[in-house]
């Protein structure tokens, strides 16, 4: 009987494309290719990472066709947010067009025949970060309180679509529990350790098994 070939596209920032202080076999997105294969007598399943770091929703939105619809997924793992808290005038994403920008995402997605699949943005320690405590996030107590806008933003889209949502931020959180906080984010205090890609990975894993 003939395998069934099944593409995934790993289609993010950063924590996607999982570059910093990593070699390419612990990325989470090779892990996630693996355990899938390994598991799997009658599907083929390849994982394409389509992460670019430091892309806001906005910058996502603009390479969609090329990195994502030219591949003719069948799920399509979209993970944005981060970036789109910067305090870079000129790139900022408010939560309104984040939003706008998530329905273009999917519109298109969906329309290539695909299913769209949601991550939310990973934790960040604002006493490590470059810009952890930026006056501009002050007001609501650091960049990772003001990114929880668009954490939320990610939760509030995926039910109004009826969207599967893997909340990687809350399983790290948890992880904290019992591994260390540098087991988890790296001293920039925003990238993922080889242990967290290993966590995200079967996160992923897991709820990608059971759709």
């Amino acid at each position: 009987m003939p395998r069934e070939n099944l593409k995934i596209v790993a289609f993010g920032d950063s924590i996607t494309e999982a570059v910093v202080g990593l070699e390419p076999e612990q990325k989470w997105t090779v892990l996630l290719e693996k355990r899938l294969n390994d598991s799997s007598a009658n599907v083929d399943y390849m994982v394409i990472n389509s992460g670019v770091g430091g892309n806001t929703s906005r910058e996502g939105l603009a390479r969609i066709e090329k990195d994502v619809i030219a591949h003719k997924p069948d799920i399509v793992l979209v993970e944005f947010g981060g970036n789109d808290a910067t305090n870079d005038p000129n790139r900022t994403v408010s939560i309104e067009e984040f939003n706008r920008n998530m329905a273009m995402m999917y519109e298109k997605i969906t329309g290539a025949k695909a299913q769209m699949v949601l991550l939310t943005f990973t934790p960040v320690i604002d006493d490590w970060h470059s810009v952890g405590k930026h006056e501009k996030y002050a007001a609501c107590g650091g960049f990772d309180h003001f990114i929880e806008f668009y954490r939320q933003a990610t939760r509030e889209f995926a039910k109004e679509k009826s969207l599967t949502l893997i909340d990687v931020d809350a399983v790290l959180r948890k992880a904290y529990i019992t591994h260390s906080q540098d087991q988890i984010i790296l001293k920039d205090g925003v990238h993922l350790t080889a242990k967290a890609n290993e966590i995200v990975a079967k996160t992923v894993y897991d709820y990608l098994k059971g759709m």
